[in-house]
């Protein structure tokens, strides 16, 4: 089974993930992407609520980072690294589970 899982996954982004899963069961990875599915969320919504507290003129301004400006820029970096994470968690399931 993990031939066939290997050979959906050939555009993966994260091989890592793909050689620690290629000999787990169907159900220990779509357990795993469920979780993960259920973390991007939560993260999604961090960062669009960080990105809320940001105002315009910050995000243009020249001098000093503003702090909030940074923790939306922050959450926003976790958010697509870990969304890597989940397309690679979806390539090897080969589905998009329920949640």
């Amino acid at each position: 089974m993990s031939y066939e899982r290997n050979s959906i996954t050939r555009d993966v982004e994260l091989p890592p993930i793909v050689g620690l899963l290629s000999n787990e069961s169907e159900k220990t990875i779509e357990i795993l992407t469920v979780g993960a599915i259920k973390k991007h969320r939560k993260l999604l919504d961090r960062a669009e609520r960080l990105f809320q507290d940001v105002r315009a003129n910050e995000r243009k301004d020249e001098g000093e980072p503003d702090k909030a400006y940074l923790a939306y820029l922050d959450a926003t970096i976790e958010m697509h690294a870990q969304m890597s994470a989940l397309t690679t968690l979806l390539g090897i399931l080969g589905r998009t589970p329920k949640v």
